[in-house]
């Protein structure tokens, strides 16, 4: 069910065009008798929340214009249809152009014409959100792309380095901790030995944990089916964090 505000300073016209949409197509509707008046029901709707705005151009202090001019300027995305008077086509034009969905001379007006007005203007105005979000997830998607490959690049550069780092701590405990090991004296030998024992496991540790990192990053970003994997490389680094 729609929720309709008819702004309109004749009100025996505007009493006539609610209590008709009303009762006929069972659209909530709202009067404003003025243009200052539809903006406040507007910016203090509370849970009223206007799906249509049928608002008539020539009114005292606040035109249909000023009024349409305010919605958009204060980004509200509220469809407006503009009721003009016989000779009012350049006021019409205006009207489009500044963003009305459409226009209805009200010496033309009959109650179903009207209906297929506000009908194709909310439909109109559906297919215009769901192709401004559809707009911005196409976007939001770009972005994620291009920060993905940047991420991508930056691994890939220090993944070598890292790579290589570990390899060289590796084989400095390997082979040069054991010929300095063989210099010392038996309790500073078993100390230096328990030392770098310890640094070692950090080491696997953390190789371990980059290649974690690494696989997550693939199964979030790279959408690979890399749950498998992730897990057994937690099991691992849970296991290498239990001290020896």
């Amino acid at each position: 069910m729609l929720n309709i505000l008819v702004v309109d300073d004749d009100e025996f016209f505007a009493d006539i065009v609610a209590n008709q949409l009303r009762e006929e197509y069972k659209y909530n509707v709202t009067i404003a008798r003025t243009g200052q008046e539809a903006k406040e029901l507007i910016a203090t709707g509370g849970n009223t929340y206007f799906d249509i705005v049928l608002t008539d151009y020539f009114m005292p202090e606040m035109s249909g214009i000023d009024l349409l001019k305010w919605i958009h300027e204060n980004d509200m995305e509220i469809p407006v249809v503009m009721l003009t008077a016989a000779g009012s086509d350049v006021v019409a034009v205006e009207a489009m152009k500044l963003g009305a969905y459409d226009y209805v001379r009200k010496e033309q007006l009959d109650l179903q014409h009207l209906k297929i007005v506000i009908d194709a203007t909310h439909e109109r105005h559906q297919f215009r959100i769901a192709k401004s979000l559809e707009d911005e997830r196409t976007q939001e998607i770009s972005l994620n792309n291009l920060a993905t490959d940047k991420v991508r690049d930056v691994l890939n550069a220090i993944t070598p380095s890292l790579n290589s780092a570990l390899a060289n701590i590796n084989g400095d405990i390997e082979n040069r901790g054991e010929e300095i090991c063989k210099q010392l004296s038996s309790p500073e030998r078993e100390q230096v030995r328990e030392l770098l024992q310890q640094i070692h496991r950090s080491a696997v540790l953390l190789e371990t944990s980059i290649r974690g990192l690494l696989g997550l990053y693939r199964m979030l970003y790279a959408h690979h089916d890399e749950v498998k994997e992730l897990d057994r490389l937690k099991r691992e680094i849970e296991e290498k964090t239990i001290p020896a």
